[in-house]
């Protein structure tokens, strides 16, 4: 059922403080004095952050904090998936730029992992994923009854056909969405910001642009 009224309005405010803490850990990124400190801030707030998800969403989905592999939740099967379909189109984009999608900054480099496409990508997950995700759950257009299970877990949970079909045709609208860029200073498609910033990334490499602008969305 769509969360409405005021259990929602409870959960939000339950997310409150996690959302002071998400604040104070962006004031200190900025301050981080090395690499290692940088991502031990990120790792905290990343748990703030999905446990903050998690009492939004509401009891239903019994969502409590990140796990990939395999995704063991209808919620983490839904963000995962939505994750890889942002990357691919991140890959894309940075190609297009010119740019290695292999050679990241924040991601470490392994082989086969497009670090940089990741690194691009987390400007526009809460945005066009977790956004998507909340909306599917919270709006009852995907149940927890549309997933499946392997009895041995080697798989996770996973969309059925149906939910499947939901959630690739809410993402591509999502992407399709058209909304004012700050860098750009116009509106533009999500989708087409991601090449925005790709290629505002390779001018910075290439000493044509002094600094990278991160996305900064209202």
């Amino acid at each position: 059922m769509p969360a409405t009224g005021r259990p929602r309005r409870r959960r939000l405010d339950e997310a409150e403080p996690a959302a002071d803490r998400l604040l104070a850990a962006r004031k200190s990124a900025h301050l981080a004095a090395s690499e290692a400190a940088l991502m031990g801030i990120e790792g905290a707030a990343a748990r703030d952050y999905f446990a903050a998800l998690g009492r939004i969403l509401g009891p239903t989905w019994s969502f409590t904090h990140r796990r990939r592999r395999p995704p063991p939740d209808p919620v983490n099967a839904l963000l995962s998936f939505g994750y890889t379909l942002l990357t691919r189109e991140a890959v894309a984009a940075v190609e297009r730029a010119g740019l290695d999608p292999a050679v990241g900054y924040l991601h470490e480099m392994h082989r086969g992992r497009p670090s940089l496409a990741l690194d691009l990508g987390e400007e526009f997950r809460p945005l066009i994923v977790d956004h998507l995700v909340i909306g599917l759950c919270t709006s009852g257009k995907v149940t927890p009854g549309g997933f499946m299970t392997d009895d041995d877990g080697v798989k996770g949970c996973r969309m059925d056909r149906e939910t499947l079909r939901t959630f690739l045709a809410a993402y591509e609208r999502r992407m399709l969405t058209a909304a004012h860029h700050p860098s750009a200073g116009r509106r533009t498609s999500y989708r087409n910001a991601l090449s925005w910033q790709a290629r505002q990334l390779a001018d910075v490499i290439a000493d044509r642009t002094p600094a990278y602008t991160p996305t900064a969305w209202r």
